[in-house]
């Protein structure tokens, strides 16, 4: 249902305790230097496992919404979700002179692109030829545009119905899920650089193929859920299947147990159990803000972490075959590029 088809390359309050500067030295010594996760995070990488919190869940709850992934094979954001027809790919749009003749009501069942088209003034339908053909590329079920949906609901409000007026003073109604998938597919147009992306796509069909073991560490995965889902209260995103699809997900909550604590050697080696809660997404779309907004579920995954004397993690090992395929963060985005710069006008 979700693949990343353009260029990725292309609730809760927080639990763990942000930093304070008068702690700062203490965790100063603890730093993960020079490694991708302190690129990835835009801020310091902490490593001691005996200062990282074990639980911790975002902030901002107004954020996190649930979307539609929109499928290729359903039209992507072409999809007439409002229509009783339920379009799909291939439809005529209408025409200027058909479009000012319309009541509120059939203009309401117009796509997302469609009615965005008809906002930028243009009759001829730029951006619905250009899903269509997008659109067009799908072949499997999973494929779409939640990488897109991920990073909207990672970095904006879940947006509000708005009628909007055109350059001839045309009104357009949008829909929430209307302006959710304009942001799907705006955000699914942003190019994430390779130093913001932990691990890389496994695109194996084959389930216990060992070259898509090693790409994300665990001692990865560990540092980045503690240091700023634990410490800083903020979201990342996550591929959760290992393998050929790619289903990303914002991460919105984890609790980290320790199974069992060994010493070796100078150090220890520690099994770790961790829950992390994911945002879902949904088939349903609506007019009206959804409710409830939000849907989740749950990955628990184990793996064993190598740490010195002092704590600090120097090794790691998975000991789950299911676990997150790669990771990645988006800021939010003041200005779309090109066609799409409009879209903000939407959530403003």
């Amino acid at each position: 249902m979700i693949k990343i088809i353009l260029p990725l390359v292309f609730l809760l309050s927080a639990c763990g305790k942000p930093i304070e500067e008068r702690h700062e030295q203490r965790y100063q010594n603890t730093l993960l230097p020079g490694v991708a996760e302190e690129t990835l995070l835009g801020m310091k990488v902490y490593k001691n496992f005996n200062l990282l919190p074990l639980t911790g869940s975002v902030q901002h709850q107004n954020k996190f919404w649930s979307g539609n992934s929109w499928p290729l094979i359903k039209g992507a954001i072409n999809f007439r979700w409002n229509s009783p027809g339920k379009e799909t790919i291939g439809y005529l749009s209408p025409s200027q002179r058909e479009v000012f003749s319309m009541p509120t009501e059939r203009l309401k069942i117009l796509s997302p692109s469609e009615k965005y088209d008809l906002y930028m003034g243009r009759y001829d339908y730029p951006l619905k030829y250009d899903v269509e053909w997008i659109a067009r590329q799908g072949t499997m079920d999973w494929e779409g545009l939640c990488h897109g949906w991920a990073g909207a609901s990672l970095n904006h409000a879940e947006p509000i119905p708005r009628v909007m007026v055109n350059p001839d003073g045309l009104k357009i109604p949008f829909g929430s899920s209307d302006i959710k998938a304009l942001l799907s597919y705006a955000y699914s147009r942003v190019i994430i650089k390779d130093e913001e992306i932990l691990g890389k796509r496994c695109k194996s069909m084959n389930n216990i193929d060992e070259n898509c073991d090693n790409d994300l560490t665990a001692l990865s995965f560990h540092a980045l859920l503690a240091n700023r889902l634990g410490l800083r209260g903020k979201s990342f995103i996550a591929d959760l299947d290992r393998y050929k699809e790619v289903w990303n997900h914002p991460i919105i909550a984890y609790e980290a147990k320790v199974i069992r604590m060994d010493s070796k050697g100078s150090g220890k080696v520690g099994i770790i159990r961790t829950t992390f809660e994911y945002l879902d997404v949904i088939e349903k779309n609506s007019w009206d803000l959804a409710v409830p907004s939000s849907l989740s579920s749950t990955m628990t995954v184990e793996y064993e972490l190598t740490l010195d004397h002092e704590g600090n993690i120097t090794g790691s090992k998975w000991l789950t075959r299911e676990r997150p395929d790669f990771l990645w963060v988006i800021p939010e985005v003041e200005e779309f590029d090109g066609y799409m710069k409009n879209v903000r006008d939407l959530i403003k």
